[in-house]
């Protein structure tokens, strides 16, 4: 998100250093995010890659087993070295050409990229020792770098205190210079849930720029002259301006052998009303890049927060259709992660006028429990893509309904053993609508709701005797109390003019 005083400054400048090499090659270098203490993905062909002179021979050796490959015109090289299964022995990753370079304590594990905006780049401290789970920071800032990534990129990491503080300061924002204690809690959560039950090493890379939207993440054909690297970008709100992020933090680990992304963005993007389009086409991007139709992209869903103009339920609405329409992606819930009192106990609840439904949250955009977001994407990790058994990992979501007589039957999906209420009192922020539009708005009443099946719950309004439309927490503060057994909370639906 931006603060008051970024959006105060007219034009900010971010130097567009990649994890690439520099213009000169000579002798053989790999690209910067090989450093020693990786983690390699294993069970794909490991991608690694970097520069020497035009012509020369580049070999790589990775636990017995080499690939070669001839530098292009350009001076590149890339090799593909064979699948390998992950045993837990640190390697040394070998690469020789006109000199030698070794990389040690290198593992073979999982590799996930934890990409987004603040809520992706809110930190935790690293205070246990887990040396299996490996740390990569792509640093960003809203604020004038003060030198490339070239010279203090913090490399691999050790996720134990000790390493974390020994790595290379923080670059750039108000921490810049600052020593390293900390990394993205969602992606730690979800990476130390993942190593306890897969028992393989993890490794993430936090890729995470505040206020950004997903159209700065994704490449533009013309991408190399907008942001050409060693040059400043000047002018404008970077997280806002298309291609740069990726120019300057994505494109230089391509193509990194991982298995996935984890994504945790959207705040940035309410006022936008395409921003399903805008998530196809970032994920197409990405997936071409990688040339893996398939990689994983796990989202978490934007907590209920006034941010950008009290939209939020509009994301919602994207967030829900693209994990229904874009294959292999999910979405992990996240309704109930702000508490309901502050610090003291006090209730922050609030009586929506309108409805009289409760209502909770405000302009923070930044929920306290995001502990929950971090285990709810590693259960959907561990379900899809690593095929552990199966288990409740949505909210219930809006399936199909029917009208009969002044009422609407509504059914869902992901109810699981049965939907419920959480506090035990009636289903609220139910709403229905006869099709009356006032002043170019659906006029919605007030409806009242109760479950009827496992999957199914009847709807009606006192007054609206032939209802057309029905919606569900339709309002960017509403505090629902629809759930399934596994205690999810359902996600806000509306039947009129989806996705507008």
């Amino acid at each position: 998100m931006m603060t008051a005083r970024t959006r105060k400054l007219s034009a900010l400048v971010m130097t567009v250093v990649s994890l690439v090499g520099g213009a000169a090659f000579g002798e053989v270098r790999l690209a910067k995010i090989f450093t020693d203490h990786m983690v390699l993905q294993q069970e794909m062909p490991i991608a690694v890659w970097g520069w020497a002179d035009k012509g020369e021979k580049v070999t790589v050796t990775l636990a017995g087993k080499s690939a070669e490959a001839t530098t292009d015109a350009s001076g590149k090289w890339r090799v593909d070295i064979p699948a390998m299964k992950a045993d837990g022995k640190p390697q040394t990753l070998v690469v020789k050409g006109a000199n030698t370079i070794e990389l040690k304590d290198i593992l073979l594990g999982e590799v996930w990229l934890c990409a987004g905006q603040s809520n992706m780049s809110r930190s935790t401290d690293v205070k246990d020792s887990d040396p299996q789970i490996r740390l990569f920071w792509i640093d960003g800032s809203a604020t004038p770098l003060k030198e490339g990534l070239g010279k203090k990129i913090a490399g691999w990491v050790r996720s134990t205190p000790k390493d974390v503080a020994a790595a290379a300061p923080i670059i750039g924002g108000r921490f810049d210079g600052k020593s390293r204690k900390s990394f993205t809690e969602v992606g730690y959560v979800f990476g130390r849930t993942l190593h306890s039950k897969l028992k393989v090493p993890v490794g993430l890379i936090k890729c995470a720029y505040g206020g950004s939207q997903v159209q700065a993440w994704t490449p533009q054909p013309n991408v190399g002259e907008l942001y050409p690297f060693g040059k400043p970008a000047e002018g404008g709100y970077l997280g806002h301006r298309p291609g740069l992020l990726y120019q300057a933090m994505v494109n230089g680990i391509v193509p990194l052998s991982m298995r996935g992304v984890i994504w945790y963005q959207g705040e940035n993007d309410g006022r936008s009303k395409k921003y399903h389009t805008d998530l196809v086409k970032w994920i197409a991007s990405w997936r071409k890049l990688w040339n893996r139709d398939d990689m994983p992209f796990y989202m978490v869903q934007i907590a209920p927060t006034t941010y950008a103009g009290g939209r939020m339920q509009y994301i919602w609405e994207a967030q829900a259709w693209a994990m229904h329409n874009i294959p292999n992606t999910a979405l992990a819930v996240t309704n109930d992660m702000a508490p309901t009192t502050d610090s003291k106990g006090v209730d922050k609840m609030k009586v929506d006028e309108t409805t009289g439904f409760p209502r909770f949250g405000g302009s923070n955009p930044h929920p306290s429990n995001k502990q929950l977001a971090g285990v709810r994407l590693a259960n959907i990790a561990l379900v899809k893509t690593y095929k552990r058994p199966a288990r409740p990992l949505y909210g219930p979501m809006y399936d199909s309904h029917k009208i009969v007589g002044d009422k609407v039957i509504v059914k869902f999906k992901y109810a699981g053993d049965g939907l419920a209420s959480r506090d035990g009192k009636p289903l609220n922020w139910f709403e229905l609508s006869d099709g009356t539009i006032i002043r170019r708005k659906m006029v919605f009443a007030k409806a009242t709701a109760k479950i009827v099946g496992k999957d199914t719950i009847e709807v009606a309004a006192d007054g609206v005797k032939a209802p057309k439309f029905v919606r569900f927490a339709w309002n960017c503060e509403a505090r629902h109390n629809l759930m399934n057994q596994a205690k999810l909370p359902a996600v806000s639906f509306k039947t009129n003019d989806p996705l507008k």
